[in-house]
């Protein structure tokens, strides 16, 4: 049993797959935690030295916490603003997304066909699976993965592909449907 996709490489869809997952890696929260934390405890700093000095005001500690909450602002939004450059600009840079694509799931892992691609990963490379909404994603390390777009799929051919992703990681594998 095996379950093969064909199709055209589509930036949107490449974007929301890096979106989707970075939201599923272990380090998701350090860009937030820093981008908010660190103007947040600048904030509160100035908020108690204002307290103990009210003669001092509210405006100069204020300006003097806005670099960092700008700071803050532009790293948060460089991530996802990098990820769409990105997938806008992968077929100039990789000729291996034009043309036709190919993603194939089997007894035996992750296979994936197109122009100046042959990649085949077997289950026991992969470090996990998750599935969401839109994707299978096969990660092969603790924040990269491979994914198969539920886009093209039957809702047969999503269950063998379920069934194939738990045969083959077992435990490893999230999925949506028992």
């Amino acid at each position: 049993m095996s379950v093969s996709s064909t199709f055209e490489y589509d930036p949107q869809e490449y974007y929301r797959a890096l979106r989707t997952i970075t939201t599923l890696t272990p380090l998701r929260w350090v860009v937030p935690l820093f981008a908010i934390g660190i103007p947040a405890g600048m904030i509160a700093l100035e908020i108690v030295v204002a307290h103990r000095h009210p003669e001092r005001g509210l405006v100069t500690p204020a300006l003097s916490v806005l670099p960092y909450a700008l700071l803050g602002a532009f790293w948060l939004a460089l991530i996802p603003w990098s990820q769409r450059r990105r997938a806008k600009k992968l077929p100039k840079l990789n000729p291996g997304v034009r043309g036709p694509q190919e993603r194939c799931i089997d007894a035996e892992g992750y296979h994936s066909r197109g122009n100046s691609v042959n990649l085949d990963v077997p289950w026991h490379v992969l470090r996990k699976a998750v599935e969401t909404e839109q994707f299978f994603l096969f990660f092969y390390n603790w924040q990269c993965a491979y994914f198969l777009a539920k886009r093209p799929l039957s809702p047969e051919q999503v269950r063998e592909v379920r069934t194939l992703t738990r045969s083959g990681l077992g435990e490893r594998a999230r999925l949506l449907e028992g």
